[in-house]
């Protein structure tokens, strides 16, 4: 295993953990249960939980990006939650292909970051800075931790 530390183990495990961890955030919640909002204005969980895999998606390519290029400049396109949420038709959607898709992209880069020399200290240059696939895996954890918490919110708000 090329990580440097038992934290760089333990960050890996984290960040794979996610889809597991939003299954259970929502498993036993019905197809109704899935269109619940914390409050009026506020994203359903349905909305969330593709939010949160279209984001991964993103954070995938960006995290190839830095793996495979160190120190290359990756320019991020714009991303606006909002519109992918209306465009992309987050309300009418399942989520299990997404749930998949999701595992599989976690699986993937904690694949790449255990099998590729020094993976979590390569670097990416972007128009907001620099930072290591290990900040970065930081951030992903983070991301979908947030969203997690408004889900688990969401449930408690409506006694689901």
């Amino acid at each position: 295993m090329s990580l440097r530390s038992a934290d760089d183990q333990e960050l890996i495990e984290t960040y794979k953990s996610a889809p597991s961890e939003l299954m259970k955030t929502i498993t036993g919640l019905s197809d109704s249960d899935m269109d619940k909002t914390r409050a009026p204005g506020k994203w359903s969980i349905r909305e969330i939980v593709h939010h949160i895999i279209d984001c991964d998606m993103n954070y995938f390519q960006i995290n190839r990006y830095a793996l495979a290029d160190t120190g290359a400049t990756y320019l991020f396109n714009e991303f606006n939650g909002n519109v992918w949420n209306s465009k992309m038709g987050y309300k009418n959607r399942s989520i299990e292909l997404e749930m998949k898709l999701f595992t599989m992209m976690r699986e993937y880069i904690a694949y790449l970051c255990t099998s590729l020399p020094n993976s979590l200290d390569r670097v990416l240059i972007h128009e907001h800075g620099r930072a290591t696939v290990r900040d970065a895996l930081k951030h992903d954890i983070q991301h979908a931790s947030h969203h997690i918490k408004q889900i688990l919110e969401t449930r408690r708000l409506h006694n689901l």
